[in-house]
């Protein structure tokens, strides 16, 4: 069964606005239903045939998956093909896009597959990982905790990240299991899932109601602070940004409130009625004491916040218009340092963000080619494509976080505006 339901498109020229993202269909719309450029389809005939697993087509479901759909199908078009047997055929691609899309075609002929984590990676991130258990659950002192804390962020984040994003195998389960372990120090999986992939990822420091990016949640609120109060909390976003993910997403938002940023959750999706109270019991019986859970959230904090923030939160706000998804999150992050192998590692793969944004299925070390290309069809179309130094993109966050200054409002500054 179908059902057209009215979205943007059918006020805007189409051209302006394929690929963008459409509005909230929180009200009125069936949760056994997936949303796809403004029509409704019943998927559930398809979940068990989805090559990507069921996981990840049952994230799309209830909602408006239209940029799901786009971003995780760069290899071919045969999901534009497989929609049509289910409804009504989706509208023409973005161009742009779709150029993009073929130029990773052509660097990576093996297609999906060839694009995965690599193996020695995967190795030698299991064995950090083991370490970092060892530390917080056995060690359990508050420099061991702090220890694992570092291990959290720069390791965990990947298992939990990539996972989350399909990228370290085409097997469904090494995904979930990988984002399962990955944040288990901080909490369960499906919190970071919910507050990454199904809302940051889409809506890419977009704001204006609670469905949009929930990574820019309270920045409009910090901007209110003065600046000498913004440089006391930072200890405080440290340890309470790593304690949302976890705690605060788990019990306000998943169990008392049922949505994650505007996003309505669904106990269905990837075992999280089994997941919750496994979290619960193994930190309740395992746990170290709370002043070493406070020494793993500030160390963990200090180190992923500013990483994971250095490339989005700098632009924010901007209330540009864009002619498509595509469009909106190049101009909405930034590379930086993306020649440095030491700002990979330390950044946990996130100084390519304008070609995971756009790739988000394609493995972290594929992006230092892709940039390439990316660069070359922006170029090509008019298309400003950010890559700053580590100096740069540090400084303009200090900025952005202390004097709420966004980089756009920066360009005064010779050397951003040269490299902005």
């Amino acid at each position: 069964a179908t059902t057209r339901v009215p979205s943007f498109e059918d006020l805007k020229p189409k051209e302006e606005l394929q690929g963008q993202r459409q509005p909230s269909q929180s009200s009125g719309t069936d949760p056994n239903l997936w949303y796809i450029h403004g029509n409704s389809y019943d998927l559930s005939g398809f979940v068990d045939k989805h090559p990507g697993g069921r996981m990840a087509l049952l994230t799309g479901r209830g909602r408006d998956c239209t940029a799901l759909f786009e971003s995780y199908h760069p290899w071919n078009d045969k999901h534009r093909k497989i929609l049509r047997a289910y409804g009504p055929s989706p509208p023409a691609p973005d161009p742009f896009y779709e150029e993009l899309k073929e130029a990773v075609r052509k660097a990576f002929p093996g297609g999906c597959g060839s694009t995965k984590m690599r193996s020695h990676t995967f190795l030698a991130l299991s064995v950090l990982w083991c370490i970092m258990v060892y530390l917080f659950f056995v060690k359990a002192t508050p420099l061991s905790c702090a220890l694992s804390g570092c291990i959290v962020a720069t390791v965990g984040t990947r298992f939990s990240h990539e996972g989350g994003h399909w990228q370290l195998s085409r097997s469904e389960w090494l995904n979930r299991l990988g984002m399962f372990l990955g944040f288990f120090v901080v909490g369960p999986s499906m919190c970071w899932y919910y507050q990454h992939v199904v809302s940051h990822h889409v809506d890419t420091n977009q704001d204006g109601d609670s469905e949009r990016d929930i990574d820019v949640e309270y920045i409009l609120i910090a901007d209110k602070l003065p600046g000498w109060l913004k440089v006391l909390s930072l200890p405080g976003i440290f340890v309470g940004t790593v304690l949302e993910i976890g705690l605060k997403r788990v019990i306000v938002d998943i169990m008392i409130r049922g949505h994650v940023g505007g996003h309505k959750v669904d106990w269905r999706l990837g075992g999280l009625v089994l997941e919750v109270p496994i979290w619960f019991l193994v930190h309740y019986f395992f746990g170290p004491s709370t002043f070493c859970y406070v020494c793993m959230w500030f160390t963990a904090g200090a180190i992923f916040v500013p990483n994971s923030q250095v490339a989005h939160v700098i632009l924010y706000p901007d209330s540009g218009e864009h002619k498509s998804w595509a469009r909106m999150q190049i101009a909405e992050s930034v590379d930086f340092a993306s020649d440095s192998d030491f700002w990979y590692h330390f950044a946990f793969g996130l100084t390519t963000q304008v070609e995971h944004h756009l790739f988000p299925g394609v493995g972290h070390h594929c992006y230092d080619t892709i940039r390439h290309l990316t660069r070359d069809v922006c170029a090509k179309h008019g298309v400003h494509h950010a890559d700053v130094s580590a100096s740069t993109a540090y400084a303009a966050l200090w900025q952005r976080l202390v004097a709420a200054r966004p980089a756009k409002e920066l360009r005064s500054c010779e050397k951003l505006s040269k490299q902005l």
